[in-house]
């Protein structure tokens, strides 16, 4: 007995601080204090990243995307050239689809030209433009007409005209081009309204058309429809 007073003496002495005995209790609040807020953590982060997915999917959902258009058949009569002139009709099929499954497409107006080769244009003519709804597909007809003296009609200089009759000569073909313009508005619809509105610019282009010219007439070699490549770019709303 004297010993163990001694020690608690001596111990007091070195430690004056009063040492609490660890309960069960406290270990057992610790505990339930984790087990509450691991599950509003988890919550949490689960509605943190529900959130961004669906902000990601609707943002997917509505992106614009660029018409498909393919040029179905391209004819041409009438193909004379000269020194001073070339005149031809050329008649070009186009479908235009909207793969869009949340928007719908607007085309106001379709502007298009026909080109010897990708840089020279040889007639320009344009269309009406018509609305689509999601994944909707329209048929374009583009007729152009020229007889070298119109004053809305690209004027063709001669070392492009000899150019044209040699190739038509010498291959019995002459390679064509074709581009569109489009200015176009895509709408998101709601129950009763328009949600989003976006006007853009498209350019399409049809390269490479290689068309048999046999006394004047003649239509593209190959067959099939031939898919155009598409560019859209954002308008600007002041124009």
């Amino acid at each position: 007995m004297a010993f163990s007073s001694e020690f608690k003496t001596k111990t007091q002495k070195n430690f004056p601080y009063t040492m609490l005995p660890v309960t069960e209790k406290s270990s057992k609040g610790s505990t339930r204090t984790a087990k509450t807020i691991l599950p509003i953590i988890t919550t949490l982060f689960l509605v943190i990243l529900l959130s961004c997915s669906i902000f990601i999917i609707m943002a997917l959902w509505l992106a614009p995307q660029a018409p498909v258009v393919k040029l179905n058949s391209l004819s041409v009569t009438n193909f004379t050239v000269s020194n001073t002139k070339l005149a031809a009709n050329w008649v070009a099929n186009f479908t235009v689809c909207n793969p869009s499954l949340a928007m719908k497409l607007s085309l106001d107006s379709i502007v298009s030209a026909v080109l010897y080769q990708e840089n020279n244009a040889l007639a320009i003519a344009s269309v009406e433009g018509f609305e689509m709804d999601s994944r909707g597909e329209n048929s374009v007809q583009m007729e152009f007409s020229t007889t070298g003296y119109e004053g809305d009609q690209p004027i063709v200089e001669y070392p492009v005209l000899r150019e044209i009759e040699e190739d038509k000569k010498r291959r019995g073909t002459v390679r064509f081009s074709m581009i569109m313009n489009m200015r176009t508005t895509y709408k998101s619809a709601g129950y009763n309204r328009v949600a989003w509105t976006k006007r853009f610019v498209m350019n399409s282009y049809c390269l490479g058309l290689n068309v048999g010219v046999v006394k004047g007439n003649g239509s593209f070699i190959g067959g099939g429809s031939r898919r155009c490549e598409v560019i859209l770019m954002l308008a600007d709303d002041h124009e």
